[in-house]
């Protein structure tokens, strides 16, 4: 083996003059690697660096610029040598090299490298002269290609005519801008356009360019922003040296002849960059009519124009944004619908009136008429109905990172764990075989389940679990749950798919809120806990219940609207340690079928209709993990994160939920006080009593948060919202202790301990439940404490911070 790697090294130039046996010692530092085609021996970027010399096959030299586009410089064969420049400078690799057929090369490491370079010293010049002839190559190729880049910016013609929808607005809006239109059909000198991001400044320069040059001239739009990088030295004359034949008509204006030249963002160039254009542009002798783009925005306002190049524009026409004509959205709204559907071949959805007045309190400061566009068009392609709702408009800022996380889908056992699409499945079945076992023993033979243990288990530990376990792990009770595994399995075989009304999604907390309050009344008032045959009508009543509203709405509206359990344990769950989120900037520059949401082959969407670059807390997440199977572009993490943090940072959270908050904390003092009430009153008495104070705590707490949050006054989650969500913790170790009281054997549980004295060895005992319930009520206080102290400094950082940059 050895043998041939010295006569591959002994047919290289720069080894030729060595000898057989400095050829072996420098063979026994070289590796052979063999490599499919397509692959990459090298990747742009690469810090791990290495010494190939290429012995079989093709491979090409590629540089990736902007996106994901690549520039070939040169091509490789046998006897080729690359990798030497990483090695000498230890930057990372400036270039790519990709196999264009299955390549053989040899391959040293970097210390063996340095080891050559040490005992040879004059492969340093040999290496040199090397970099200079492909540093020329590489500069004179990407010259080319910057210049064929210009003249493919003149093609995209056809790409503008549908690019924009061409729509304005209501009449008043619409006829202003005609009339612009037809002003500037014959202009006397240029246009500058005046508007903030996303107000159709494009938009306008394109119907500007067709009413002035027509379809068929060109029109080329170029970046301020990197304007001096890329066309500074093209809005000059071409020199008249031989060298200029090379590229013809590289000036910018000749490019753009008879024609548009539309410049983005023109107050980004530099002045000295302005000043040169201003003096092209009263050189060019009108060869195009340029229309420059400036933004208002204060955030992009650093740059200014110069007063030459400002004298240069006849014409400033600045365009209002959306939040000043809300009258315009529906009507764009609308418009854009028809258009949409006209391409896809589809009825015309029509926006219900609760999602057109979120459309209309929204004040666009992210895009204006663009954002409005992807708000639009996400929810056409989202709809799975003719009529789009609430659940379909997803609008604002997306999810952010908040602190620290770990992303458990980098540990592949885990990430196939999830993605294989049969453990949680099975987990469903073995919940559901379990579920209708517990029903049929309740109701068929009460007495074993009462001998067994198991009745008093379910109600002893089952709720006690769901308030422990939910604040760490979050909804995996709904991962497995039957209720919802009974319920889909019901919907995929009949569903009317129905519209959700708009009460129910806009009322959903006081649904929750009630069911909640009505189940636990139920339970005491029956005396549930002591009864199987109840138990078991309470079970299949809310499994009846979730059926067949699984089979008039889509989707799992049971859970998300509905379900007093998926509101009780979604609360407990919002700071919770485990969290599904997604990377917002990867779904909204890669991902346009949103398979997220709509699902892909036998995988269903989002049950709970969640769009996950919005999503942002846990409480309507089942932890269902449909999403990490269906997302094409990897953008779905299952996080873990520091407990609690989410309450700091929410923003799109159901506000509502604080009357569902309020009332499960005050329910406690009924439930509290009346518990040691049963037995010493009648009956009927004590049911009397305990039902009125505990429906006046119920209705009189929910009002009570409701009217400190003072919920739904912004669309973010204000610091009032936040801080009774933060009451959490508290709520959570109320139920906790309640619920104690009820795990079997527990009262009659002492735990003791002892001590030496010199009158000799005394001990003592407590009750387990005391212990218990005092270290329940220790945590929630701690915790709420410090949720409600963080939260306090945060918001006042934040005020600090906003008044300094005032």
């Amino acid at each position: 083996m050895n043998n041939d790697k010295v006569y591959r090294l002994s047919k290289i130039k720069f080894f030729s003059e060595l000898t057989s046996q400095e050829l072996s010692e420098i063979a026994t530092d070289f590796q052979w690697e063999n490599y499919d085609q397509g692959s990459e021996i090298i990747k742009q970027g690469q810090i791990q660096h290495f010494f190939y010399i290429l012995s079989e096959g093709k491979a090409d030299v590629m540089v990736q610029k902007e996106g994901n586009r690549a520039w070939r410089i040169h091509s490789l064969g046998p006897g080729d040598n690359f990798g030497e420049f990483s090695l000498l400078t230890g930057r990372a690799a400036v270039k790519t090299i990709l196999c264009q057929e299955p390549c053989r090369v040899l391959a040293m490491d970097a210390e063996s490298f340095a080891r050559m370079l040490l005992r040879w010293p004059k492969f340093y010049q040999v290496f040199i002269e090397q970099l200079s002839e492909e540093l020329f190559e590489a500069n004179l190729t990407l010259s080319e290609a910057k210049y064929k880049e210009i003249l493919r910016s003149t093609l995209q013609l056809t790409q503008y005519k549908d690019k924009f929808y061409g729509l304005w607005g209501g009449v008043r809006t619409t006829s202003e801008v005609e009339r612009k239109l037809e002003e500037l059909a014959h202009p006397k000198g240029h246009l500058l356009l005046k508007g903030e991001r996303g107000t159709g400044r494009q938009m306008m320069a394109w119907y500007v360019h067709q009413r002035q040059s027509g379809k068929s001239a060109p029109f080329v739009v170029v970046e301020g922003r990197r304007f001096d990088q890329q066309w500074r030295e093209l809005i000059i004359e071409p020199a008249s040296n031989g060298d200029s034949s090379a590229f013809p008509s590289s000036n910018l204006f000749d490019i753009a002849e008879g024609g548009t030249l539309l410049i983005r963002e023109i107050n980004l160039i530099t002045p000295l960059s302005q000043a040169r254009l201003a003096q092209a542009l009263t050189l060019q002798k009108n060869k195009c009519f340029v229309i420059g783009c400036l933004n208002t925005e204060p955030d992009d306002m650093a740059g200014t124009l110069i007063p030459e190049l400002q004298e240069c524009f006849a014409h400033t026409y600045e365009i209002t944004p959306l939040r000043k004509r809300k009258r315009d959205i529906p009507i764009l709204a609308q418009g854009f619908l028809e258009k949409l559907a006209q391409k896809n071949h589809r009825n015309v959805p029509t926006i219900n009136q609760e999602a057109t007045r979120l459309l209309l309190s929204h004040h666009y400061h992210q895009g204006n008429v663009s954002e409005l566009i992807q708000v639009i068009e996400r929810a056409f392609y989202i709809a799975d109905q003719d009529v789009i709702g609430l659940e379909q408009i997803f609008i604002g800022p997306t999810s952010q990172q908040n602190g620290y996380t770990l992303n458990l889908l980098a540990w592949p056992k885990f990430e196939r764990l999830l993605k294989n699409g049969t453990t949680i499945p099975w987990l469903r079945r073995a919940a559901v075989i379990g579920f209708s076992a517990l029903i049929l023993l309740l109701l068929v033979s009460p007495e074993i389940a009462v001998s067994t243990k198991i009745f008093a288990l379910v109600w002893g530990l089952w709720w006690p679990a769901l308030a422990v376990i939910s604040p760490f792990l979050g909804r995996v009770w709904c991962t497995v749950c039957p209720f919802s595994t009974i319920m889909d399995f019901v919907q995929k075989r009949l569903h009317k798919s129905r519209p959700i009304p708009e009460f129910m999604i806009k009322y959903d907390f006081i649904m929750v809120s009630f069911l909640f309050l009505l189940i636990f009344w139920i339970e005491v008032i029956t005396g549930m806990r002591h009864n199987p045959s109840y138990t078991a009508i309470l079970l299949i009543s809310i499994q009846v219940t979730a059926i067949i509203i699984a089979i008039i709405y889509p989707r799992h509206t049971w859970c998300r609207h509905f379900c007093p359990l998926g509101g009780f344990i979604g609360i407990a769950s919002i700071g919770s340690m485990l969290e599904v989120r997604a990377d917002a900037a990867v779904c909204l520059n890669k991902c346009t079928t949103f398979e997220c949401y709509v699902g892909r082959g036998q995988v269903s969407g989002c049950p709970m209709s969640q769009h996950l670059p919005f999503l942002d807390n846990n409480l309507d997440c089942k932890l269902c993990f449909n999403c990490v199977r269906n997302c094409p572009n990897g953008s779905v993490q299952v996080n873990l994160r520091l407990a609690g943090r989410e309450v700091w940072n929410l923003v799109r959270v159901n506000q509502g939920y604080v009357f569902f908050i309020g009332a499960m904390l005050a329910i406690l003092i009924p439930l509290n006080y009346f518990e040691p009430l049963q037995g010493r009153w009648p009956a009927t008495l004590g049911n009397i009593w305990f039902s009125l104070f505990y429906w006046g705590a119920g209705i009189t707490g929910g009002l009570l948060a409701w009217l400190i949050a003072k919920p739904f006054t912004t669309k973010a989650a204000s610091l009032r919202v936040k801080l009774v969500f933060s009451l959490t913790p508290l709520v959570l170790a109320g139920h906790i202790i309640y619920q104690i009281a009820f795990i079997p054997g527990i009262r009659s549980l002492l735990l003791g301990g002892g001590y030496i004295t010199k009158s000799g060895f005394l001990t003592f005992y407590f009750p387990a439940m005391n212990l218990a319930q005092g270290i329940a009520a220790a945590f929630g206080l701690v915790l709420t404490g410090i949720t409600v102290a963080i939260l306090v400094a945060r918001t006042k950082r934040k005020r600090a911070t906003r008044s300094n940059l005032r």
